[in-house]
């Protein structure tokens, strides 16, 4: 029988360090980033109508004209506008880069809509800012539970987050998928939250797949390949694809990607006798620009350990 993926609630009391709830939690999210790489997050305190604000939004971004949408440009690989990639011929994505940051979604807002969409910027901001807010309680908790607490003021403070809007168009027929090929994303951490089309499915420790149930309060959290060489590979990276079988269904997501601007080290205490050092200090960006320029047939294989990786003597 195949492995389930953790749901941690994030209640009050949950998101409270010092309680037992946090404690435990701790220890759930841990053993599940060590597992499969991933875990659900049950936000019940997610602002009412925010859910379907941000997919509405969607929506509305998605349907502008294509002149519009190939105006979504940025020099870093996959964070401006996404269309026609190789295999995934049903999908189309845009991005906004540092959507943390009220400037950053005005700016963005502004090239789509010259004439202002006040409600699109501010919807997308409060989302931006409430998957902030998860982050910095999934990162506390990884750090405490592995002892490494100086290494969550400097990553929260350096951290940007990529807002990606997701459309998977409606597939031909129920034996189409969109993207059948388990990838690993090459975030530190990403959160991916869908409308009520199944479609993201998972890979358990078992190597069964786990299909994601959508809701308007859940939230698949998953380690990026950058956070596999932080942890010197006690995190996996979660392998996962996205297989839209519902007939005459669009699928919208919503992607938030955490990248670090710097270079990301192994923090001392992960390197020990028994975990001698997997992984050399690396510079987040130019991680992402090796994978883009990769071969095709390898971008579904994990790259952090040929980017970086410590040669075994």
């Amino acid at each position: 029988m195949a492995s389930q993926i953790p749901v941690i609630t994030f209640s009050e009391e949950c998101t409270k360090p010092g309680t037992s709830s946090w404690e435990k939690a701790c220890k759930v999210i841990v053993q599940a980033l060590e597992d499969h790489g991933c875990f659900i997050v049950e936000h019940p305190n997610v602002p009412l109508g925010l859910h379907d604000s941000a997919f509405s939004v969607t929506e509305d971004l998605l349907d502008l004209p294509h002149e519009t949408k190939i105006k979504n440009t940025n020099l870093k690989p996959s964070h401006g506008y996404i269309a026609k990639v190789p295999g995934t011929p049903l999908l189309e994505g845009m991005n906004i880069d540092g959507v943390e940051k009220l400037e950053e979604c005005e700016k963005f807002t502004s090239l789509m809509w010259p004439s202002g969409n006040d409600h699109f910027c501010k919807t997308v901001h409060d989302y931006g800012k409430l998957m902030v807010e998860i982050e910095k309680v999934v990162f506390r908790m990884v750090c405490e539970s592995y002892g490494v607490e100086k290494c969550y003021d400097p990553y929260i403070k350096s951290c940007t987050y990529l807002l990606r809007f997701l459309k998977y168009k409606k597939p031909a027929d129920l034996d189409t998928s969109v993207n059948p090929v388990a990838h690993t994303d090459k975030s530190f951490l990403s959160y991916l939250h869908q409308n009520n089309i199944r479609g993201l499915e998972v890979r358990t420790k078992d190597g069964e797949w786990f299909a994601f149930e959508p809701s308007a309060s859940t939230f698949m959290v998953m380690a990026g390949d950058a956070c596999v060489a932080w942890s010197n590979g006690r995190i996996k990276a979660c392998y996962h694809r996205v297989l839209v079988r519902e007939q005459n269904q669009v699928r919208y997501c919503l992607g938030t990607f955490s990248y670090v601007p710097g270079m990301i080290e192994t923090p001392k205490e992960f390197i020990d006798e028994a975990h001698p050092q997997q992984y050399k200090p690396f510079n987040h960006i130019d991680f992402l620009r090796y994978y883009d320029s990769s071969n095709g047939p390898i971008k579904a294989e994990s790259l952090i350990k040929t980017f970086c990786g410590v040669e075994a003597n």
